[in-house]
């Protein structure tokens, strides 16, 4: 169920096509590049979200310092699978709450770096699309596809390697990369985590 607060894993089901990045209509899909997303990336803009645990279904208060972080067993330079964990840091309970995520190439005979993001404790998943990345070095910008908020806009996520966020030069690669995907990013909430603690 989705509404104006709330974005969950949903099951989408698809079928493969010639082109995977068809399952993104209106987007503009990321090309896999030849680097790792292996790592810890924070929430530095995103939809907003208050419903569940805190992660990427609730990034409002008492949540706070929400992200991914991303582990493989694979090497580059094309990683086609990681594994992963959900975090956000519940104030109330002064401790992070946890999901543990795989997430998959749909094709990964296919350039576009379009994934399966599936959920280990319910097995639901979604089709998530890597917008855009400096090869993995300071940001990604997630795009949920299929996924609407109750008001129609997309579910959206940017994040930074960086716990102090965006350079100027990185911010406003991400900004035009927002605009060529039709993405308004005044509806989208802006999180500080610079002063986040170790998850």
């Amino acid at each position: 169920m989705v509404s104006s607060a709330l974005f969950c894993l949903f099951f989408v089901p698809y079928v493969l096509t010639d082109d995977v990045s068809k399952l993104c209509p209106g987007t503009i899909p990321l090309q896999r590049v030849p680097s790792t997303g292996e790592g810890t990336w924070w929430t530095i803009l995103a939809t907003k979200a208050s419903t569940g645990q805190c992660g990427m279904n609730n990034n409002q208060p008492p949540c706070k310092c929400t992200g991914f972080q991303f582990s493989s067993n694979l090497l580059p330079p094309y990683i086609p699978a990681y594994n992963g964990t959900v975090f956000g840091y519940n104030t109330e309970k002064c401790a992070y709450e946890l999901q543990q995520v795989e997430i998959a190439l749909v094709d990964k005979n296919q350039p576009w770096a379009i994934f399966n993001f599936k959920d280990k404790a319910s097995g639901s998943s979604s089709v998530v699309s890597a917008l855009d990345t400096d090869d993995h070095e300071t940001f990604i910008i997630f795009y949920l596809c299929g996924v609407k908020s109750a008001e129609g806009e997309p579910i959206v996520i940017v994040v930074s390697k960086s716990r102090d966020g965006l350079c100027s030069e990185s911010q406003e690669r991400v900004d035009a990369v927002l605009k060529a995907n039709n993405i308004c990013k005044d509806k989208l909430v802006a999180f500080d985590t610079s002063e986040c603690a170790d998850i």
